[in-house]
Order: structure tokens, then sequence, then C-alpha cells
């Protein structure tokens, strides 16, 4: 039984004392109390009431009564903009803000924000950042690219081949060569062809000694690239 009474005197209670849970919610939500405003600034707040007439937003200097009107309507506002402040008009100072919602019997409701900052011509404040937060961003150093090894191409020195003193025909007194055995030169035209063909041979030779030079030269040059680019690979 006294659980179905409880909330019936609860309301009666209610009613008597003039206790609106709508008018509890009205107020000033923004700006709070020591913000530092700067510009122009929204107002946030709820103005309403069951017995709803208008709403004046005011504000004055800090511990004065000079107030001053910011914006005044007859449209009820829940949660929302209840008007713009443009704090360039008033010099930097300490103000409060006031929400007065006025009820049709001409009563009126109060809500006030203390020692709002006006700090127009101060420094913009800047965030504080932890260095320890930021992640440096790691260095890329380049690895050198190898030199880019350049073929020399070596030209062979053939020499000139020079007939040695015993192949030099000594003439003997006159007498053309192959005339003492009573020839007719036949046996001088085989010692050219020999001498010519032991030159050519001993040039040939040397060719030879020289292009495996140069082939030794290019393949150790070869393997010392192929090895460098292995270890640079390591």
């Amino acid at each position: 039984m006294l659980k179905r009474i409880f909330p019936l005197l609860l309301s009666l209670a209610i009613l008597a004392l003039g206790i609106s849970p709508i008018q509890a919610q009205s107020g000033i939500s923004y700006p709070p109390e020591t913000e530092v405003l700067r510009g122009i600034i929204q107002v946030l707040g709820t103005a309403d009431h069951p017995e709803f007439w208008k709403y004046e937003l005011a504000a004055a200097p800090f511990g004065t009564q000079n107030w001053f009107n910011i914006g005044v309507s007859e449209t009820p506002v829940f949660n929302g903009v209840l008007g713009r402040w443009d704090t360039n008009t008033v010099p930097d100072g300490t103000y409060t803000l006031r929400l007065r919602l006025v009820k049709r019997d001409g009563n009126y409701d109060e809500f006030q924000v203390q020692r709002a900052l006006v700090s127009n011509s101060g420094p913009t404040p800047t965030p504080t950042v932890d260095e320890t937060a930021i992640t440096p961003t790691p260095t890329v150093t380049p690895t050198p690219k190898p030199a880019t090894a350049t073929p020399v191409v070596l030209t062979p020195d053939i020499p000139t081949p020079t007939p040695s003193p015993d192949d030099t025909p000594t003439p003997g007194d006159g007498v053309a060569p192959g005339a003492e055995d009573g020839g007719d030169g036949s046996d001088s035209l085989a010692s050219l062809g020999e001498r010519t063909l032991d030159a050519f041979g001993r040039g040939a030779r040397t060719v030879l000694i020289v292009f495996l030079i140069v082939g030794f030269f290019f393949a150790v040059k070869y393997l010392l690239t192929w090895l460098y680019y292995r270890y640079l690979a390591s």
C-alpha cells in the first residue's frame, strides 16, 4: 500500500513547491567558468519552462552590475545556441555571463557563469607537446652504388721480325750468292723461304702470347668484379 501512495505523495510535493524537471535543466553549458574567450563565441545551453515567455542573455565585467545585452529571444532553446557574443567589442578582462529565463507571469529564473576571461590581445596558447610520445623518423642513408667497371681494350704491340745475323747473306769477293758452288740461285730462294717461315712463326708465337696475357688480364678483372658484387650483396 505504501509503495502505491509514495509516488503520488512525491508528485503532489513537486507540484506544491513549483519544481519542474524541465526548469532544472535550464542554464548555460558553454562557456564554463574561467574559460578563455577570443573572437565570436557561441553561448550554448537550455532556456525552457512550462511558463516560458522569453529569455535574455547578458554579460557584465566581473564584480559589477554593468550588464549589456547579448541577445533576447522568445523561442525556447533546449541544448542549443542561446546567442553569439563578439568579444572583440569589449576590452580584455574577466566577465560574468547571465541567462535570465522570464516566465509569463513576469517572474524569472537566473543562471550565471563567473570569471569568463576575454583575451583577444594576448598570445594564443600553444598546446604542450609530449616529446616522449613523438616517434623519431628514421634517417635513411642511401647505399652507394658500386663503380661501373670500364673495359679497357689493350692493343697488342706486334714486333716487326728482325732477321738474325746468320740469315744475312755475306757477299764474297764479288761472287753472287750460289755462284760459288756453281748453282743458279735456287738454294738461295729456298733459304729465303725458310727464313720467312721462321720469322712468321716467331711473330705468330709473340701475338699468341700477347693475346694470352690480355685474356688473363680480363679474366682476373672479371673475377674481381664478380667477387666485389657478391660482397655487396651479402
